[in-house]
């Protein structure tokens, strides 16, 4: 029975194992820059959530404040600490609410609380705030475009 060198047994082994990283490591790497890809998309997403957060949370202070469609777009942009961001929704509605939680009527917020909503409604205002921005992609991804719109939006109600 002949046995081979331990030199060459190695050899051999190293040879085998090079080639098995030359294999796999375009898939390792692929793997690497698709995870981080959609961590950018997860946490862009993150970002524009709290954009219109802030931006909302400015105007649903007061009610003058929700009349400041400036203002709750300029808070927006200044509270993300990422490029490209863009405000086209700022706003507010007011509505005549029901004690069941419906919403029947849309009034103009001009008009004073008292004589907007007859008896048993009673106005509710709320503010609307929509942040904007594109992503683009590190890399070509079959199926998935290479530029994202990506919107989030924040609803809350103003205190009278």
């Amino acid at each position: 029975m002949t046995t081979t060198p331990l030199a060459h047994r190695r050899a051999t082994e190293s040879g085998a194992a090079l080639v098995e990283l030359v294999v796999t490591l375009p898939v390792l790497v692929a793997l690497l820059v698709g995870t981080a890809d959609f961590a950018r998309v997860f946490y862009t997403s993150i970002e524009l959530q709290n954009a219109a957060r802030a931006g909302a949370q400015y105007g649903a202070s007061n009610l003058g404040a929700s009349a400041d469609a400036a203002g709750m777009q300029s808070i927006a942009i200044s509270s993300v600490n990422i490029s490209g961001v863009t405000v086209p929704t700022a706003g507010r509605v007011c509505q005549c609410a029901m004690a069941d939680g419906s919403f029947p009527d849309t009034v103009l917020c001009s008009t004073p609380s008292a004589t907007a909503c007859p008896s048993p409604k009673f106005r509710v205002i709320t503010v609307t705030v929509t942040a904007r921005a594109t992503y683009s992609m590190f890399a070509r991804y079959p199926g998935i475009p290479r530029t994202l719109t990506i919107d989030r939006s924040s609803v809350m109600r103003v205190t009278e």
